[in-house]
């Protein structure tokens, strides 16, 4: 009997430990989520971003000059509504997917992007809006290319250049083997129209060249622009500052210095 009970006593122990343990190693696992931006600009002027969750669905995305709001059917993005903050222009967005795919962006801005996925992991894509007599009206075309869970090429069309002219850009981009701010966020890499903020990985060089030709002419003028980014990283390797003149939510400026980030 009392070899019983001391058996008894064993498990009680063994399973009070492993239950610690188990506790334990939930919390430490903890999805890191970004909570704030800080941008910085080279005259030492600032301003915040703040990012909302459900979980790790992302609610809003709340800048100085535009307020996102994001809304989801399962774990798929499929609205987002965009506020300008000047104009109190609002800007509707609904995603549409094929088999987990993002097929389509409708915009209440008189404008569709479409998207066909390619056997080789890149993306096809076409914008168009309506003329005055509803017609079709390409904007752009162009191909995502992907390596590693990363967008590292857009070559795009401008098919709204004019009459006689052939106008093309096309973006190619280098990146670190940290995590981007962004991944742990549900459904987010879905969203092909965020650029690089969907990559597995951070951008470290963007060289972008554009060139137009002018066809009866046979002139071609073209541009190219590098921008390069420097990282510090936490120790779960995700970035806590980025010195660049891109912004995460929007167009490379000139004038901008860095960007601090802050997570749950």
């Amino acid at each position: 009997m009392k070899k019983a009970k001391d058996i008894v006593g064993i498990l009680v122990v063994f399973l009070l430990t492993f239950c610690s343990c188990t506790n334990e190693n939930v919390d430490q696992v903890q999805v890191l989520l970004l909570k704030k931006i800080v941008e910085i600009s080279v005259d030492g002027s600032s301003n915040v971003t703040t990012l909302h969750y459900n979980g790790n669905k992302i609610v809003n995305i709340d800048k100085v000059d535009k307020l996102s709001k994001f809304y989801y059917t399962g774990d798929l993005i499929t609205k987002i509504t965009e506020l300008d903050n000047t104009t109190q222009h609002i800007n509707t967005l609904d995603y549409s997917y094929l088999e987990g795919q993002l097929v389509k962006i409708t915009s209440s801005d008189n404008y569709v992007i479409n998207y066909i996925h390619n056997k080789d992991n890149s993306v096809s894509y076409e914008k168009l809006t309506k003329d005055s007599n509803n017609l079709d009206v390409k904007i752009d075309h162009g191909i995502l290319y992907f390596q590693n869970e990363n967008l590292i090429k857009d070559d795009k069309t401008l098919d709204n250049a004019g009459e006689g002219i052939l106008a093309k850009n096309t973006i190619n981009l280098e990146y670190d083997t940290k995590n981007n701010a962004l991944k742990n966020i549900l459904g987010f890499t879905k969203l092909l129209n965020y650029s690089t903020a969907i990559s597995s990985n951070n951008e470290i060089t963007r060289i972008e060249n554009s060139s137009i030709k002018y066809i009866a002419e046979d002139q071609i003028i073209s541009d190219a622009k590098r921008i390069d980014s420097k990282y510090q990283y936490n120790s779960d390797s995700y970035p806590t500052e980025i010195v660049s003149q891109n912004i995460l939510f929007g167009n490379a400026v000139s004038t901008h210095l860095k960007s601090q980030l802050f997570y749950n």
